[in-house]
């Protein structure tokens, strides 16, 4: 399956570089990183990660932002409800495209997380263009029942920002998908390698956002940095 997924794993992605992944076509996070659809692992969870949602405040969300490979503008849909838009524009072999992505800002404590719905991402997989550039509308079989919903999941990764430069950590696959496998985390890893985390307790929190657990990959954070508001 593929993800909406950024630079969380460079030596699990032959060929990958700091800020970009291999992959059908880009896609950015409201968590303000850079995100590819790509076939790699992916660390999900149930729900969003953060006990409540942070109310967004427009001079420290929202404004244009220069990454090592991109420059992206960020809006707030909702404030109230932590809901953000991040949107750049992409060169593609047919042309300059506009990319966009929706995310939510949590908090546990002082912690914050970003969130993104995968289901998403999985829309916009099927909704691509056929080789003609028209949009391909396959009308259902008669006899098909109606496709069933799978219940949501959400990637996510710790994020800090202080109005003027981001810094967004992503989960290590490998140690959590270990960590799952020596039941120091609550989930299930998938035969895709991806990792589904069960509801976290206030100790498992606490053992992901300890550095010295090395769950997060926090010697390469994704750098943000504000150009104008």
């Amino acid at each position: 399956m593929k993800h909406a997924f950024p630079n969380v794993c460079p030596g699990a992605c032959p060929g990958a570089f700091p800020g970009v992944f291999p992959g059908a076509f880009a896609r950015i996070s409201v968590l303000l990183a850079v995100l590819l659809l790509t076939g790699c692992e992916a660390v999900f969870t149930q729900q969003p990660m953060g006990d409540a949602v942070v109310k967004l405040d427009a001079a420290t969300w929202e404004g244009t932002w220069l990454g090592s490979e991109i420059v992206m503008v960020t809006t707030i849909l909702d404030a109230d409800q932590g809901l953000l838009e991040a949107a750049w524009v992409e060169r593609a072999q047919e042309g300059a495209r506009f990319e966009s992505v929706r995310g939510t800002v949590r908090q546990t404590g002082d912690w914050l997380f970003l969130n993104m719905e995968n289901q998403q991402f999985e829309e916009d997989e099927v909704a691509k263009p056929s080789e003609g550039g028209a949009d391909v509308n396959v009308a259902a079989e008669p006899d098909m029942p109606a496709a069933v919903t799978p219940p949501a999941e959400y990637l996510w990764g710790r994020v800090t920002n202080d109005g003027q430069q981001v810094l967004f950590w992503w989960p290590d696959v490998e140690q959590i998908r270990q960590a799952v496998r020596d039941g120091r985390l609550p989930g299930t890893v998938r035969e895709d390698k991806d990792v589904l985390l069960e509801t976290l307790d206030e100790a498992r929190m606490e053992l992901i956002n300890t550095p010295g657990s090395n769950l997060l990959r926090w010697s390469e954070p994704i750098v943000l940095t504000r150009l104008a508001e």
